[in-house]
């Protein structure tokens, strides 16, 4: 079986092929950036099955909205941002849920799990929670930055693509955005 001559094409020369009615090219995308998709979703969740249903549903969400894809920025950068976007959005619900009470006053959790592992997976999830509202403080260019940097492992190469920049240059932004960061998580935790 011959492989698709589309294989070879960009990120951005897929979708724009998808727009034009070829199907197919969602396929190449999905190929490409599943497993992707799938160990950033599982650095949010620590667990494989929840992971695999976070990242069905951010490909599912980035495919439907597809047209929303501008292209000024690459495609890798923008179904990033969806996918981190989604998981913190869904590791806040289910912060809110697992705090829930039953009536008799017992904790609604898994069985799976003691309690010292709860506390830990919790306190863990509360201080991601928290560099991702400290995260949201920063300017935009400085917050994408770290994301890419620290959570998309960018190497300085890939951020001077990304952001148009020379090596000292990126490197300086990324030093002066962990500083504005420090600072904010100074401010926040003195408060």
């Amino acid at each position: 079986m011959k492989a698709d001559p589309k294989i070879n094409l960009s990120d951005e020369q897929l979708v724009i092929e998808y727009l034009k009615g070829d199907n197919n090219s969602l396929g190449i995308l999905y190929d490409r950036y599943y497993s992707k998709v799938y160990h950033k979703c599982l650095s949010f969740s620590r667990n494989p099955d929840d992971a695999f249903d976070l990242a069905q549903d951010v490909l599912m969400k980035a495919f439907s909205n597809i047209r929303s894809f501008r292209g000024s920025s690459k495609f890798s950068t923008w179904l990033y941002s969806i996918t981190t976007n989604h998981c913190i959005s869904k590791a806040a619900k289910s912060k809110n849920e697992c705090c829930l009470t039953a009536g008799s006053g017992y904790h609604i959790i898994s069985d799976d799990i003691d309690d010292e592992e709860f506390e830990a997976r919790h306190s863990r999830e509360q201080m991601e929670v928290k560099i991702d509202e400290y995260l949201m403080l920063l300017p935009e260019n400085d917050r994408k930055m770290l994301d890419l940097k620290y959570r998309g492992d960018y190497s300085v190469k890939d951020l001077q693509r990304e952001f148009k920049l020379s090596a000292s240059a990126v490197k300086m932004r990324l030093l002066r955005a962990r500083h504005k960061m420090e600072q904010i998580i100074a401010d926040n935790t003195a408060a």
